[in-house]
């Protein structure tokens, strides 16, 4: 353990003098905030310095050029050890969330848990803009569409034509939400009602089927990634504050998809067993789920709320 601690402590000194080491780190961060539903990789992104770089190398790379290999327009020093670092962040802790995800006591707490985290992103948000007539009515166009797609996306799965069409969809939407800062792509992911699929695969990527469902999750972020960053600089450019409120509302919605307590079926897919959400449920206020998963819910709000309060320090001191 001593040992283990030494080499960590020893890569983290190195990183801060590697620029590879550090974009490496940088990136394993962003990875663990982007499985998480409710903090964006974006966020932290911007935080430490990197987000324009990050979009600009992004909408900089000449996708036809790559095709024909040349890869001129890729910047290879910053977006390899990047997305390397996010590769090895969902490839370990998606282990993590697969076990809670299987257990229903355990999911209970952990979905309460970034329930919380949703409240604490909403709280913050709120607080940068001004509410008037323009800002509420994106607002409740985002909590209606958010909540449409998080009512009809519960339901069974199976690997046929329109499941992976759906991944290609979520991809496409996930990879949106995944650059801007403010909402979390994996949260998009569970009101489209794959996110415990998408984590299952990511923590056995050894199985066909679950590099199946990648690889189709893979084109959607693709076609995303060809189209969003630009059009994500335009509309922050020019009307930051409304994409705010719009951002605001699709979380408001998501509150439907992040809900603590259902009833569940099992359902076997790419052999695996999965807990399928089937309907909404009101647990005994005095049990011990709803105990600790109340417990977890406030947990989840303070420590973003701290987590938050600390990168609008460290943000502000860069600005």
């Amino acid at each position: 353990m001593i040992f283990e601690k030494f080499i960590f402590t020893n890569f983290l000194k190195k990183a801060k003098e590697n620029k590879v080491q550090k974009t490496f780190l940088n990136g394993a961060l962003m990875g663990l905030t982007d499985l998480v539903p409710g903090i964006s990789g974006s966020t932290i992104a911007l935080v430490l310095g990197i987000y324009q770089k990050l979009l600009t190398s992004i909408k900089n790379i000449e996708f036809k050029s790559l095709l024909k290999l040349d890869f001129k327009s890729f910047d290879f020093a910053f977006l390899i050890p990047l997305i390397s670092g996010m590769i090895f962040s969902f490839l370990v802790f998606s282990k993590v969330f697969s076990f809670f995800l299987s257990h229903e006591f355990f999911r209970a707490i952990f979905l309460s848990f970034f329930l919380g985290a949703v409240f604490s992103c909403i709280y913050y948000l709120l607080k940068e803009i001004k509410i008037g007539f323009d800002n509420l009515f994106l607002m409740l166009i985002g909590s209606i569409i958010s909540f449409s797609i998080s009512y009809f996306s519960v339901g069974e799965i199976s690997l046929s034509f329109n499941f992976e069409v759906k991944l290609i969809i979520s991809g496409f939407i996930a990879i949106f939400a995944m650059l801007l800062p403010g909402i979390s792509g994996s949260l998009i992911l569970v009101m489209l009602g794959v996110y415990p699929i998408v984590i299952n695969a990511l923590s056995d990527v050894s199985n066909f089927e679950s590099l199946k469902i990648l690889v189709f999750l893979a084109i959607g972020i693709f076609l995303g990634l060809l189209i969003f960053p630009k059009i994500i600089l335009f509309f922050l450019e020019k009307y930051y504050f409304l994409v705010l409120s719009f951002l605001i509302g699709l979380m408001f919605g998501s509150i439907y998809a992040l809900w603590p307590f259902w009833i569940y079926k099992k359902n076997i897919f790419a052999n695996k067993t999965f807990l399928m959400p089937t309907k909404l449920k009101f647990p005994d206020v005095f049990s011990l789920e709803f105990f600790l998963s109340f417990s977890f819910l406030i947990l989840g709000f303070f420590i973003f709320f701290k987590i938050k309060q600390k990168l609008l320090i460290k943000l502000e001191k860069k600005l």
